[in-house]
C-alpha cells in the first residue's frame, strides 16, 4: 500500500513571509492531541529557532532534560537542536536535543500521544511538565493529572493525564514562564519534575476538555497502554486514508511534497474534542454527542473559501459532524459562531460566513438540520452586529446596512462617532458591506430550499448591496458615509490606515474590487463589461506602489504577502481572483496564473506558504488548484476550472465513485487547455458542477504550451 505521508514535510511553511508561520505538528486528522516542538518564545519564524523549549501536549509542555538543580528554569531546560538531526512527518517527529544528548521522539493519534526519550548514561533522566494557569494537579500511582490553559489555543482549559511509569521521584513547583508569543508577559505555571531510573523513558498521555473524571476514565481505559509503534501505525493509517483519496501522477517531487503537505494542513483542523461520545459545549456543560463527534477550533473568515469545501469532498462524515457541531454551538450560545474555540466563540474578523457552510452543504446534498440552520443564519442576518471583531445585537451602523444597503464609513480624518467600534480594527465599512452581501446570498439559498420564497427574494436583493459601494467615476469600491455620499478624500491603494481597516479587511480597494464572489457576472456588468473587467484584472497583477518602497506598502498592509502587483496570494480575499478570467472570456490567463502562483509561492521549503496558514485555508487553495479546479463561490455548487500541475489526478468521492482529471503534459510546460470534455461531452464553459463530479468519470483536458485564446469564449 502506498504511504502518502512520505510526501508530507511538516517544516513547509515554518518561516512566515511577514507574520506567523506554521508548526511541524504531529497529529491524526483533526486530532485533539497536537504534539509539536515549542520554540524560542516570541520567535514567529519557528524554523529559525535555535532551541526547543518543550513539546506541546494539550495544556502542557513536556521537556526532557539533564538539568536537575532545584526548581526548573524554562531557559535552562531548553536545548539547542539542528534540523539535520530532525525527522518531520505528520505521524512522527524525532530530534536530537544537543545540549543534553537526548533523542526525543513523539507520535499521536486522536486524543492520545506518546513520547519516547533516550537519555545518555551520564545523566539522571528527568522530564519537566510545564502547565500554564494550572487549575488542577494530582498524582495517583504512575498517573500524573494536569489541567491548565490549552497550548496554542485562546486560553481554553484542557486536561491531560500522563503515564509516568518507572518514575522514582516527582516534585512540583510554582514558577513563571514567558508566553510563547509575548515574552514580556509572565504567566503562572506549575512545573512538575519527574525523575526516572531508566534511560529509555516512554510517556503516554490522553487529553480531555470534559472533566477530571473523564481523564480518570481515559487512564483506566487502556488508552495509555498503547505501544509507541501502535499509536504511530494508527496515525499513519488515518493519514493515508485521507491523503490516499487523491492519487496523482506526474509532477515533480517538489510538487508532490507541496501538494500532500497542503492536504495535511487542510485536514488538520477542526479538532475533534469528543471523548467517549461526550463533549463540553459552549454552555460549559457536558453533552451526549448523539452519535456525532464534536469539532471545534475554526476561523470561518479564512476556511469557508476552500478548507471546508475540500473536507466536504474528502471526509463526508467529518463534514456532517462539523455542521452538527456548529448548530449545537448555536443552540448553546444563541449565535452561530464564526471563530469557535473550546471556550466559546471569538469575535474575530468580519462577516457571518458560517452560513456559507450550510448553503454549500444544501447545494451539494450534504445532510444537516436545514430549518435550524436557517433559523440561525436568519438571526445572524437580521439581529446581529456586523461590526468587525465585535459581537452582540445590531447597533446603529449595522442598522444602516439594513435600512440603506451599505455599512457606513467616515472620512479618513474624521473622529469615530460610534463607541462600539473596535479601536484598532475600525469599521472596515466597504469590506463589511461586500462580505455581508455574500452572506445574504447564502441566506437566500437556504430560504429557497425551505420554500420561503419571499424571504429568499428579500435576501437576494440585499445580496446586491456590494454595488452600493462601487464608484463608477473612480472605478473602485469606495466607502460611503451615513448620508449616502462617498468620502471625499480617498486613495484606493493607501486609504484606511493600518491594514486599510477604516474601509477594508487587511487589504485595499484593488482586492475588494473583486470580492463579491457570489455575483461575478453582476460585478462585470457594474464595471462596464468583460473587456474592462479583464483590464482591471490585468492591472491588478502589475500595479505597483506608486512612489513608496515595497517595504512601506507592507508596513501598512502586513497581511498582503505573496504580492504580484497589488494581488496578494497570502491573504484570503484574493484566493478566488486568479480564476476570474474565466468569467470574461480569457480563461487562458487563469491557467497561466495558477501555474505561476503555485511555482512562485508554494515551494516545498520552510518558505512554502506565502501567508498566514489560518487553519488550513492557504493550503486548501494549493490543494484545489494543483488538482485543476477551485470553488470561487463554494455555496454555488460549482467548481471553476484552472490548470492542474499533475498529468493525472484520481479523486475518490464521498459516494465511492472516482473522479479523474487527465491533463497529459500539465506537469511540464503544457499549462494551457486546448479543449476540455467531461465524460466525453465538451465543456462549453470553464466550470463544472458538484453534481457532475459526483457521477464520477473523467475530466479530459488536452494541454498545450501555447494558449487557446478562443476556448470558452462565448
Amino acid at each position: 500500500m502506498m504511504d502518502y505521508t512520505k510526501y508530507v514535510d511538516t517544516n513547509i511553511g515554518t518561516i512566515g513571509h511577514l507574520l506567523t508561520s506554521t508548526s511541524p505538528s504531529v497529529l491524526s486528522p483533526h486530532g485533539a492531541a497536537v504534539v509539536a516542538p515549542l520554540f524560542r518564545p516570541g520567535m514567529k519564524d519557528r524554523y529559525n529557532s535555535d532551541k526547543i523549549f518543550g513539546f506541546s501536549a494539550g495544556c502542557t509542555a513536556v521537556m526532557p532534560t539533564a538539568y536537575t538543580a532545584g526548581a526548573p528554569d524554562y531557559e535552562k531546560t531548553a536545548s539547542i537542536f539542528d534540523h539535520d538531526t530532525e525527522t518531520t512527518r505528520p505521524d512522527y517527529y524525532e530530534v536530537l536535543l544537543e545540549d543534553f544528548d537526548i533523542c526525543a521522539r513523539h507520535t499521536a493519534n486522536k486524543n492520545v500521544g506518546v513520547f519516547s526519550f533516550t537519555f545518555p548514561q551520564s545523566c539522571e533522566p528527568t522530564v519537566v511538565f510545564y502547565t500554564k494557569h494550572c487549575t488542577q494537579y494530582k498524582q495517583e500511582g504512575s498517573n500524573l493529572y494536569l489541567v491548565g490553559a490549552q497550548n496554542g489555543g485562546r486560553h481554553a482549559f484542557m486536561g491531560a493525564v500522563f503515564k509516568v511509569e518507572g518514575a522514582k521521584s516527582v516534585e512540583a513547583y510554582d514558577i513563571e514562564t514567558p508566553q510563547d508569543y509575548r515574552p514580556k508577559i509572565k504567566e503562572p505555571t506549575k512545573a512538575v519534575v519527574v525523575r526516572f531510573s531508566s534511560h529509555e523513558v516512554t510517556i503516554s498521555f490522553a487529553l480531555s476538555s470534559l472533566s477530571m473524571e473523564s481523564l480518570c476514565e481515559c487512564a483506566n481505559s487502556g488508552l495509555l497502554d498503547q505501544p509507541f509503534d501502535e499509536v504511530r501505525k494508527s496515525c499513519n493509517a488515518a493519514w493515508n486514508d485521507v491523503l490516499g483519496k487523491i492519487r496523482v501522477t506526474g509532477g515533480s517531487e517538489s510538487h508532490l511534497r507541496s501538494f500532500y503537505t497542503a492536504v495535511y494542513r487542510a485536514v488538520s483542523r477542526m479538532h475533534n474534542y469528543s471523548v467517549n461520545g461526550k463533549y463540553k459545549g459552549f454552555d460549559g456543560n457536558i453533552h451526549d454527542g448523539e452519535g456525532h463527534d464534536y469539532y471545534c477550533d475554526d476561523g470561518i473568515w479564512d476556511t469557508f473559501r476552500g478548507m471546508h469545501p475540500l473536507q466536504l469532498l474528502l471526509e463526508p462524515k467529518v463534514h456532517e459532524d462539523t455542521l452538527w457541531s456548529y448548530l449545537k454551538m448555536y443552540e448553546q450560545s444563541g449565535w452561530l459562531p464564526r471563530f469557535p474555540y473550546l471556550g466559546g466563540n471569538v469575535p474575530c474578523m468580519i462577516g457571518h460566513h458560517t452560513v456559507s457552510l450550510f448553503a454549500e452543504a444544501a447545494a451539494k446534498g450534504v445532510s444537516f438540520d436545514l430549518p435550524l440552520a436557517y433559523e440561525a443564519a436568519y438571526k445572524n442576518a437580521t439581529k446581529r452586529t456586523m461590526l468587525p471583531w465585535r459581537d452582540g445585537e445590531a447597533e446603529e451602523l449595522t442598522k444602516c446596512y439594513y435600512d440603506n444597503g451599505f455599512f457606513p464609513g467616515l472620512e479618513e480624518d474624521e473622529e469615530e462617532t460610534c463607541s462600539a467600534v473596535h479601536e484598532f480594527e475600525n469599521r472596515q465599512s466597504v469590506a463589511v458591506t461586500i462580505e455581508h452581501s455574500y452572506d445574504d446570498w447564502c441566506v437566500a439559498q437556504l430560504a429557497a430550499k425551505l420554500g420561503r420564497h419571499d424571504e429568499a427574494a428579500f435576501f437576494l436583493k440585499r445580496a446586491l448591496n456590494y454595488q452600493n459601494v462601487y464608484n463608477k467615476e473612480t472605478g473602485f469600491m469606495h466607502p460611503k458615509k451615513a448620508d449616502g455620499t462617498f468620502t471625499k478624500e480617498y486613495n484606493p491603494k493607501f486609504c484606511g490606515g493600518q491594514g486599510g481597516r477604516k474601509y477594508f479587511a487587511e487589504n485595499n480597494a484593488y482586492i475588494y474590487n473583486f470580492a463579491a464572489q457570489h455575483d461575478i457576472p453582476g460585478t462585470i456588468t457594474m464595471m462596464g463589461g468583460a473587456d474592462k473587467f479583464a483590464a482591471k484584472l490585468d492591472n491588478l497583477f502589475v500595479e505597483q506602489y506608486d512612489d513608496v518602497l515595497k517595504s512601506t506598502f507592507l508596513m501598512q498592509y502586513p497581511d498582503a504577502t505573496g504580492l504580484m502587483g497589488q494581488f496578494c496570494m497570502g491573504n484570503e480575499p484574493s484566493f478566488h481572483i486568479p480564476y476570474l478570467y474565466n468569467y470574461c472570456g480569457q480563461a487562458y490567463k487563469t491557467q497561466r496564473k495558477i501555474h505561476e502562483i503555485i511555482d512562485l509561492w508554494f515551494p516545498d521549503s520552510p518558505l512554502g506558504i506565502c501567508g498566514d496558514e489560518d487553519g488550513g485555508a492557504m493550503s486548501a487553495w494549493m490543494a484545489f488548484s494543483a488538482m485543476g479546479f477551485y470553488p470561487v463561490n463554494p455555496a454555488s455548487g460549482n467548481y471553476d476550472l484552472g490548470s492542474p500541475i499533475f498529468d493525472r489526478v484520481e479523486l475518490t468521492l464521498p459516494n465511492g465513485k472516482v473522479f479523474t482529471v487527465v491533463a497529459e503534459g500539465a506537469s511540464g510546460k503544457a499549462k494551457y487547455i486546448q479543449s476540455a470534455s467531461l465524460n466525453g461531452k465538451p465543456l462549453t464553459a470553464p466550470m463544472f458542477s458538484h453534481a457532475q463530479m459526483m457521477e464520477g468519470g473523467e475530466l479530459l483536458l488536452i494541454m498545450g504550451e501555447r494558449p487557446n485564446k478562443d476556448l470558452f469564449v462565448k
